[in-house]
């Protein structure tokens, strides 16, 4: 016969299994109270304590060169965007994200719960930054409100778009057979700017990449022509080597993306052209005559698909 003590014993024990079992079946949250953290039953993995709480964040805005406070956007992503990275992309559908606009140089997110952010900073006269950014869940944290009032923050610095002075190539021409050419131009990048590459677009302007009366020697006597922009080279006209680059419009399009060049710095552009060269001026020549007229615009783009700098070649 069981004495009462045991009969309670066993009771208890029986309610700690049930209680037990409960939490599991029902996939709750255990709170393990002495480390101030939350773990779902279900997954196993740790949930910070802030989890379901709008959580304040602030990104610094300012300009990279002199300081000051920039009034730019941010559109903030759950997930990366489709485009992201791309200055030229597009950032226009709002159910995708939310927008903050900066005041005194702050942007205050404050409609977010902890996690990781992606931001697209915009402010028209800069260039585009593509800024991630995590918002604490509140583990090791301690008070909500301690936080709150004075919560994390990550600086976002920002460049004013790259502008410069345009040159022109001025070959000067005298009467050879076959005159080797060569200059060189140095784009320097304005002061407190900073000029981010997307393209450039070489064009033949004189149609000297035409042979009107196939007797080998082109229209403009040209036999080859390079151009140099960075690092980037290309041959863009040789008919002895068989190239001829330039499409039906009579264009040659190539990227430049990552070429970036700040603040006083040059932007090195460099062509080289081999052909007849002389005295005449007339169409189809096949003499490259001084005041003809410009051989080539190169036409330079930023990342925002801005026109950078036009420059001619012309003799």
């Amino acid at each position: 016969m069981k004495t009462q003590t045991q009969t309670w014993t066993i009771g208890l024990a029986f309610v700690a299994i049930i209680a037990v079992v409960a939490i599991f079946t029902l996939g709750g949250k255990e709170d393990l109270s002495t480390t101030g953290q939350i773990v779902d039953d279900v997954t196993g993995e740790t949930i910070g304590p802030w989890a379901n709480t709008l959580v304040p964040y602030k990104l610094i805005v300012s300009d990279e060169f002199s300081g000051v406070d920039v009034a730019a956007s941010a559109k903030v992503y759950d997930e990366m965007p489709e485009d992201w990275g791309n200055a030229r992309g597009t950032f226009d559908d709002a159910k995708d994200y939310t927008i903050y606009t900066a005041s005194a140089g702050v942007v205050t997110v404050n409609k977010e719960y902890p996690g990781k952010y992606y931001v697209v900073m915009t402010e028209g006269s800069y260039n585009t930054e593509f800024i991630e950014m995590i918002i604490p869940d509140g583990t090791n944290r301690g008070d909500i409100s301690d936080y709150s009032s004075s919560p994390d923050s990550k600086a976002a610095e920002m460049t004013l778009l790259g502008t410069t002075t345009d040159e022109d190539f001025a070959f000067t021409l005298v009467n050879d057979s076959s005159a080797e050419l060569q200059d060189t131009l140095l784009l320097k990048v304005a002061e407190n700017t900073e000029f981010r590459g997307w393209k450039v677009i070489v064009s033949d302007e004189e149609g000297f990449s035409y042979d009107t009366d196939g007797d080998g020697i082109y229209d403009e006597g040209i036999s080859s022509f390079t151009i140099t922009v960075g690092q980037d080279s290309f041959e863009l006209f040789n008919p002895n080597k068989g190239i001829d680059e330039f499409d039906s419009n009579d264009e040659f399009t190539f990227l430049i993306e990552g070429l970036e060049i700040a603040d006083k710095a040059n932007l090195v552009i460099d062509v080289e052209v081999e052909g007849i060269t002389g005295d005449y001026v007339g169409a189809n020549d096949e003499a490259w005559g001084e005041g003809e007229g410009v051989l080539s615009y190169v036409k330079i783009y930023d990342a925002e698909s801005n026109l950078f700098a036009t420059v001619d070649v012309a003799a």
